[in-house]
């Protein structure tokens, strides 16, 4: 279904121009990695605290404070260096259901960072408190979590997948 839009946007002159550069895809999937290490090691911090793991030392709302604007500035790296990739690349990206898997789980699981990072700072006192945090928080962060891996998996698999299906 997308292979049309594939094809076309692999001869635009970005594309070719990317494709003509030996450095541009190896150095953007670098970074890319690295982002990805700084956004799901955020959120498995988050989500270790959120499941009772580390009980001392700060507070819910103190790492998540601090952590979800790493999680936010790496998925915009992650926003960056992916769109490079896609233009570099479009058909490898876009046949691979793979690839709109990992698109659609990033999607829910930033949309439930979003409602998680509100809910906090809003009721701080309580996601504090292990007795008094929500039960939510709990399926929040196992979610999390898996969602957070198979978007890693999902990632990889663009890779070794594509071809069965360009």
């Amino acid at each position: 279904m997308f292979r049309p839009f594939a094809d076309w946007l692999s001869n635009t002159a970005l594309s070719k121009t990317l494709q003509d550069q030996a450095w541009v895809v190896p150095t953007s999937q670098s970074i890319h990695i690295i982002a990805v290490s700084v956004v799901f090691g955020s959120a498995v911090m988050i989500n270790l605290r959120l499941l009772g793991v580390g009980r001392s030392g700060r507070s819910v709302s103190a790492l998540s404070n601090t952590l979800i604007p790493w999680m936010w500035r790496g998925l915009a790296v992650l926003l960056f260096t992916g769109v490079i990739q896609t233009i570099a690349e479009p058909v490898r990206q876009f046949v691979t259901p793979m690839f709109w898997a990992k698109m659609t789980m990033i999607i829910v699981v930033a949309a439930m960072t979003a409602w998680y990072a509100n809910a906090v700072r809003g009721r701080a006192p309580e996601w504090d408190g292990a007795a008094s945090r929500p039960g939510r928080a709990k399926v929040f962060a196992i979610l999390s979590t898996l969602l957070w891996l198979a978007i890693i998996v999902c990632g990889r698999f663009i890779g070794y997948t594509w071809s069965f299906y360009a």
